[in-house]
């Protein structure tokens, strides 16, 4: 490929993803109470939503987005059907054999199961933003200890794992972990 061809490929490449990440900035609040609305359960919205901007990117990808007028609308469209797709598992799990089938007590039930895990978005929100406080202070105040709540609550290393990783002796990994977990709770009044 010639320089001309290349640099007209990251161009576009660069034109894509600003349009993506634009669209994605500006929807992403509306989408996200869209599918809060039909699921209720927070872990399956996470997963919701990365499957319909994974399809909307796919989509500006193969054909573009010149003919897309108003991008919420069409991303409430693939978010319409990932929902389906969504009650279809269940009910498959539920044995029932075709999405019409299902009777306005069955959706009834399956939607209030789907709500009573459900946290409102907006404690999912602090708690996250609570859980990235606490990590920063303490992957501030030294290094090692980071490197332990990073293996033991991102990756779920069990603790002698972590000690064998990090080439710690197993009661280092516990005191640093114990009793940085007693000040955070003092710390942020937990």
């Amino acid at each position: 490929m010639d320089k001309k061809a290349k640099s007209a490929e990251n161009a576009s490449k660069y034109e894509l993803d600003y349009y993506f990440n634009q669209v994605y900035a500006d929807t992403i609040a509306a989408l996200s109470r869209f599918v809060v609305n039909k699921c209720g359960n927070i872990l399956d919205v996470e997963d919701i939503l990365q499957n319909i901007y994974t399809r909307f990117f796919r989509r500006i990808v193969k054909k573009g987005h010149a003919d897309i007028e108003c991008p919420e609308a069409f991303l409430i469209n693939i978010a319409k059907f990932e929902c389906k797709n969504f009650f279809a598992g269940l009910k498959k799990r539920s044995n029932v054999t075709a999405f019409g089938e299902f009777s306005d007590e069955q959706m009834y039930e399956i939607e209030a199961e789907m709500s009573k895990s459900a946290k409102p978005l907006e404690d999912v929100l602090c708690n996250e933003m609570l859980a990235r406080q606490i990590f920063e202070d303490i992957a501030a105040s030294d290094e090692l200890t980071g490197k332990i709540f990073y293996l033991h609550f991102v990756h779920d290393l069990k603790l002698d794992e972590i000690a064998k990783e990090l080439d710690i002796s197993l009661s280092s990994v516990k005191n640093k972990l114990y009793r940085t977990i007693e000040k955070q709770k003092k710390k942020f009044s937990i």
